[in-house]
C-alpha cells in the first residue's frame, strides 16, 4: 500500500467525513482558515472513542507542525 497525503482548500467536507476519507498510513491536511483546530482534534477523540481505542494505541492523530496553516489528521490503524 502507498501513503496518499491529500490537502484540501476549504470547507469541502464535515468534520465526521474528513476522518471517513482517510485510509491506514494516510495524511489529510486541513486548512485552519476553514476548519477549527479545536473542533478536529474533538472530532478526532471521538472517532477513536468510536473504534474503542484507548489513549496509547489511536486510531488517528492530529498534528499542526506537519504544514504550516494546516492542521494534519493522520490515520495509523
Amino acid at each position: 500500500m502507498y501513503k496518499m497525503e491529500k490537502t484540501l482548500t476549504g470547507h469541502e467536507m464535515s468534520y465526521t467525513e474528513l476522518f471517513a476519507d482517510i485510509a491506514k498510513g494516510n495524511y489529510i491536511h486541513v486548512p485552519l482558515s476553514d476548519y477549527s483546530k479545536s473542533a478536529v482534534r474533538t472530532e478526532c477523540r471521538r472517532q477513536n472513542k468510536y473504534a474503542g481505542c484507548n489513549n496509547l494505541d489511536n486510531k488517528f492523530t492530529t498534528s499542526t507542525t506537519i504544514k504550516k496553516g494546516y492542521v494534519t489528521i493522520f490515520r495509523r490503524k
